[in-house]
């Protein structure tokens, strides 16, 4: 699924095949960093649900983390291990991701330059929970125990703190309500939209 979105992005007019899916996957570092994430994640869940055989688990993760280390440097991109990922969700190119939300739906797209994580503050400090198919742009910071409803759209530069509902449109640092009842999916299936026009002439209509 991961790799069928990305295909989608990037070829939305090329039909899919064994060849297109693998040179994705060997160009495309952003489906690198999730495909290397979902090996972590699981080989982190076997690990603490399997304690006799803890041992064995440390020692697979010696490889990975030098894996994960490489793929670290290539993406500029970083998901905790402890990051619950649906199936479909699509990490930018362009990398420069910090990534620790305590779950994201299917459907989602995060753009270049994200963080989210860990508020520091001593109310905050949980983790954000993403719904389905939400849309995050570039320069977006996300953080505390929030929840981002799904088809929520984040424009670019939007510092999210508070919980927000599904469909929604948010932006500015301290994130706005701009619009109601959007549907973000052109955003998500055209990459190369402006947003902020595109939400502007709607809401313009």
């Amino acid at each position: 699924m991961d790799i069928d979105i990305a295909h989608r992005r990037r070829w939305p007019d090329r039909p899919m095949n064994g060849a297109s899916r693998l040179w994705l996957l060997v160009t495309s570092p952003g489906l690198q960093l999730l495909l290397i994430h979902r090996i972590a994640h699981w080989i982190h869940v076997k690990r603490n649900n399997d304690s006799e055989h803890r041992w064995l688990w440390h020692v697979i993760l010696i490889p990975l983390g030098l894996l994960k280390l490489a793929t670290k440097i290539n993406t500029k991109s970083e998901i905790c291990n402890d990051c619950e990922i649906e199936g479909g969700v699509f990490f930018s190119d362009q990398g420069h991701i910090t990534f620790g939300a305590k779950k994201t739906g299917g459907g989602t797209i995060i753009g270049t330059r994200i963080t989210v994580g860990m508020s520091h503050t001593k109310r905050g400090r949980g983790r954000p929970e993403i719904g389905r198919n939400v849309w995050v742009g570039s320069d977006c910071v996300i953080y505390g125990a929030i929840t981002i409803g799904d088809g929520a759209t984040l424009l670019p530069g939007t510092v999210l703190t508070k919980s927000v509902p599904a469909n929604v449109v948010m932006q500015g640092n301290p994130a706005r309500l701009v619009w109601q009842n959007f549907d973000n999916a052109k955003l998500r299936s055209h990459p190369d939209t402006d947003a902020v026009q595109y939400v502007t002439a709607i809401r313009d209509t």
